[in-house]
């Protein structure tokens, strides 16, 4: 972490960016965007906010932050105590506080906060500006609301109104789970900035929100994968939430959904809300997304969409700026064996939403026709229960010569030894693993979530004229991943010509410079403001 000399100290950086657990301690994905959005502007300085569960859970940083970070801010949503603040920072969060009720009502009724958390457990969907004010005065503690009357006076209201059915007990322990992270967060002290930018909603974009109301600088929100639909599915899986039996039938098997997954969802969608409200620009990766923030609440007019981009090596050297290889016949070679196996790489974390076991059974089924060299390339220290499920099954199938966890390797490392790039995802924005394989002439195989469709088949109009780079299968389908490996298998001229397709798509649609040019106009505006 860069030194901040003594002159700097209280000096705003043009941009502060916050994030959610990822830059800089986990490689790859929205971490790498980060770190392109950080050194594509070496005439900004910025800094860095990173909200994390609690202290120890990530290892060294992956990234070695650019000259122009000033400095990294760490905070924790989960500790069993608050982070203790220093008493410089407690005299200045206590004065952005006086300045912002100086903005508002000089008179405040108790317990705003608390009255917030009862307007977001009880009135879903009903939020506005002044739910965002009141979360921000900072009047209650965590202490206050774990042990306060007035809180088990609203446990008891949203038991009666919202999860009569549910335990008393299990409602407690759920509330204390949603609310408290937040509690935690909300005293937390703004880096002085031009302008906040939160690389998604959540936590981020609450501490987004709330800086920039208390400080009135300007809030940049970009959602790469739409934040409250990814917490949805994670809950829709969650065993630690218990659905309710359906009482008076004995004989139906089956189970209500509990109204605690509805509490929690709607909270995810109230923290995304709260950042699309105060944001004055919103951007997304693609036209899908843009629908989907739109039915959650953001205003049309504040969305754009800056895609992905990456660096593309040139025929006339062996290796560009991105590291990536020049795909093979730009230098007049045939291209690779077509007699040996299909080598097939998975690139991305060994997390459940990027559904590894599909990816693994569809391998399965694929080699009982052809012939498989499957690596596994990513980060596996995320979710270890997960990869030890991905572990065994391997085992388990009888894969283990064929199928390897190689652990995250340089870009550089990983597409020059690959046929084909395959995604199962649950859940995408615009997968920068796409266009890094394309950039290196190779065809994917992608479920059809985020942008991955149109990033095969197409956005606009000559985009489609460059025809299809890939193929798109359903979510949770290993048969259709399976299918789709034994035709690119067996068909290499269709790889060859998937392949330049994705490369003309990527130099003309998905260059790095175009996005780190659209975020410069971006960010000229609102440090102008």
């Amino acid at each position: 972490m860069p030194a901040v000399s003594e002159a700097r100290v209280g000096v705003p950086d043009d941009v502060c960016l916050l994030v959610e657990g990822t830059y800089p301690y986990v490689a790859g994905g929205v971490s790498a965007w980060v770190h392109d959005i950080i050194k594509g502007h070496p005439e900004l300085r910025f800094s860095v906010f990173n909200i994390g569960s609690r202290a120890g859970v990530y290892g060294p940083p992956s990234y070695a932050l650019p000259d122009n970070v000033t400095r990294l801010h760490q905070t924790y949503c989960s500790e069993l105590e608050t982070t203790p603040i220093t008493s410089a920072a407690r005299e200045r969060l206590d004065g952005e506080i006086r300045a912002f009720r100086r903005r508002g009502r000089s008179r405040l009724p108790p317990s705003r906060v608390l009255g917030a958390i009862r307007r977001l457990s009880l009135e879903i969907g009903r939020g506005d500006d002044r739910l965002l004010e009141d979360l921000a005065c900072g009047d209650l503690s965590v202490g206050e609301f774990l042990h306060g009357r007035e809180t088990f006076e609203l446990l008891a209201e949203i038991a009666e109104k919202v999860a009569p059915q549910a335990s008393f007990l299990d409602l407690f322990w759920h509330l204390r789970a949603i609310y408290v992270p937040i509690l935690r967060l909300l005293p937390a002290v703004a880096p002085p900035a031009r302008c906040y930018h939160t690389v998604s909603t959540g936590y981020a974009g609450l501490c987004g929100a709330v800086f920039s109301l208390r400080t009135g600088r300007p809030l940049i929100v970009t959602e790469h994968g739409i934040y409250s639909r990814e917490r949805d599915m994670d809950l829709a899986r969650a065993s630690w939430i218990k659905d309710q039996p359906d009482a008076g039938d004995a004989i139906r098997v089956g189970a209500r959904p509990s109204p605690l997954r509805d509490l929690w969802s709607h909270s995810f969608r109230a923290l995304s809300q709260l950042a699309y409200r105060r944001a004055s620009r919103i951007v997304t990766l693609s036209d899908v997304n843009r629908a989907r923030q739109i039915a959650d609440g953001a205003l049309a007019s504040k969305i754009s969409i800056v895609p992905n981009g990456v660096e593309v090596p040139s025929a006339d050297d062996e290796r560009g700026a991105s590291g990536l290889p020049v795909p093979p016949g730009l230098h007049g070679s045939q291209g690779p064996d077509d007699t040996r196996a299909l080598r097939v790489g998975f690139v991305g974390r060994v997390v459940p939403i990027k559904d590894v076991i599909s990816f693994i059974q569809a391998c399965n089924l694929a080699m009982a026709d052809v012939a498989l060299d499957v690596r596994i390339i990513g980060p596996i220290a995320e979710d270890a229960a997960y990869v030890r499920r991905c572990v065994a099954l391997v085992e388990s199938l009888g894969l283990a010569s064929s199928v390897v966890f190689t652990g995250p390797q340089p870009a550089q490392l990983i597409y020059s030894d690959l046929d084909v790039v395959v995604l199962t995802s649950f859940s995408e924005g615009q997968p920068l693993v796409i266009l890094e394989a394309y950039a290196a002439g190779l065809p994917v195989v992608a479920t059809d979530v985020g942008a991955c469709r149109e990033m095969v088949e197409g956005r606009s109009a000559p985009d489609r004229l460059l025809g299809a780079s890939g193929l798109v299968t359903r979510v949770g389908t290993a048969s259709e991943t399976a299918a789709a490996l034994v035709r690119l298998a067996r068909d290499p001229l269709l790889r060859r010509r998937f392949g330049r397709a994705g490369r003309k798509r990527v130099l003309g649609f998905y260059r790095r410079q175009d996005m780190i040019e659209s975020y410069r106009g971006l960010y000229r505006d609102m440090v102008s403001q």
